[in-house]
């Protein structure tokens, strides 16, 4: 049984898990010391733009919104630099200062899981809070030649909109020409995902038991999801 024409995907946690990895996370701050330069030796450089993304983080939980990626560093992590070299270096940074975290894979079946749900005749897209506008994804997409699956890539740094505010959700909806009702999100976050997407009116959500195990907080009415799965191929059983 057909549950819904349109479906939804988040991405940390869901659709890319984040694997931790000593030697390309350090490599990954030496490319970010190396691009910007600055006066501060290596650690303590860090250091600093780590603290002052906590700051950025809090303010952007707190507001629900996000900042383009010129703006993230000229105005949180990088202020003191002219703002013309940060406007054309920002989607460099982000995608390597978000390398300093961690190594980020496809979730074991996810490119099986997407292809099949397309040969179903589902159309996609994908919503996530996301720093790095849509130059990370992109380059994700097209490494797992998976360009033309997603319809409609709603990131958070885009819109300037955060789950679990219910309007991201419903810019996505619009742009696929489809009622909340006859959509699903699938996502791992039961504190910022499901809250929203029930909001919106989403008609089905699926909660995505995430390997990274980031975001385990009790299941309440307010945030319980219609299905729970394991395997990301299961969501090839519950849309058949």
């Amino acid at each position: 049984m057909k549950k819904a024409d349109g479906l939804f995907f988040d991405l940390g946690g869901t659709l890319l898990l984040e694997i931790k990895d000593a030697s390309y996370q350090n490599d990954a701050k030496k490319d970010l010391y190396n691009l910007i330069q600055p006066e501060l030796e290596p650690d303590p450089f860090y250091d600093m733009i780590t603290a002052r993304f906590a700051i950025y983080k809090s303010w952007a939980s707190n507001t629900r919104r996000e900042v383009p990626d010129d703006l993230l560093w000229g105005l949180f992590l990088l202020p003191e630099r002219d703002a013309s070299w940060i406007h054309e270096h920002s989607h460099e940074m982000t995608y390597i200062f978000r390398r300093t975290k961690g190594r980020r894979v496809t979730v074991p079946g996810g490119v099986e899981v997407v292809c099949g749900l397309k040969e179903r005749g589902y159309r996609m897209g994908i919503i996530s809070n996301l720093i790095g506008e849509d130059y990370e994804v992109k380059k994700w997409l097209k490494s797992e030649d998976m360009e033309d699956m997603f319809e409609t890539l709603v990131i958070s740094s885009v819109c300037g909109l955060r789950k679990p505010g219910d309007r991201i959700y419903r810019i996505a909806c619009e742009n696929l020409n489809l009622p909340p009702s006859r959509c699903a999100s699938i996502a791992d976050n039961l504190d910022t995902d499901i809250p929203g997407a029930r909001k919106a009116g989403i008609g089905v959500n699926v909660l995505y038991h995430s390997p990274e195990g980031k975001h385990v907080i009790p299941i309440t009415d307010a945030n319980r999801p219609d299905y729970e799965i394991r395997d990301f191929r299961e969501l090839l059983e519950i849309f058949d």
